[in-house]
């Protein structure tokens, strides 16, 4: 789904305030962990990036992240 889509990234107090147009987003939540996954299409390439951590949610809380580039 489009960022701007995303209440919890987008149009909130501290959040991002543009609508981020090409960028989509969607959350995977399990009960230990919550990941989210953002994509962009640019051109002939994708963009990505994924970020992890453990719940409940924590300040201290370590996370994973990976990211990545596709040229076709």
């Amino acid at each position: 789904m489009p960022v701007a889509d995303v209440p919890y990234l987008y149009a909130s107090q501290g959040e991002l305030t543009d609508p981020c147009y090409g960028l989509f987003t969607f959350r995977i939540s399990t009960g230990q962990s919550q990941q989210d996954v953002f994509v962009s299409f640019l051109n002939r390439a994708v963009l990505f990036s994924s970020f992890r951590t453990a719940l409940p949610l924590n300040p201290s809380n370590t996370y994973d992240y990976l990211y990545g580039v596709a040229l076709k």
